[in-house]
């Protein structure tokens, strides 16, 4: 188990926006991240952005964003076989909330 306090904003690939939509989900830390996962955090994120009523774009690149923070690395190193499986994620998330 992670006991990583620092901020979501303090995370690498990851600024204001993303801690916004991060922390309306009620998650706070880097902590927080790692014990969901990458995909469940994002997942409480659409949620909680739809909840909301707010206008949101599900798209791929917030898990890359989030993949990186986690492993450490570039948003844009995400591996082949992970952008698939999270390309796959955001298509049943924009079909569930129908989002386009």
């Amino acid at each position: 188990m992670s006991d990583d306090q620092r901020t979501i904003g303090q995370m690498r690939n990851l600024g204001p926006a993303s801690e916004a939509h991060l922390n309306a989900a009620g998650i706070f830390t880097a902590a927080d991240v790692v014990r969901l996962g990458v995909e469940e955090a994002y997942v409480r994120m659409v949620a909680a952005q739809v909840e909301t009523g707010k206008r949101f774009v599900i798209h791929p690149a917030y898990l890359y964003a989030l993949y990186g923070a986690v492993e450490n690395c570039d948003w844009r190193e995400v591996p082949a076989a992970k952008k698939r499986e999270f390309k796959a994620i955001c298509d049943r998330l924009r079909r569930k909330y129908s989002i386009g």
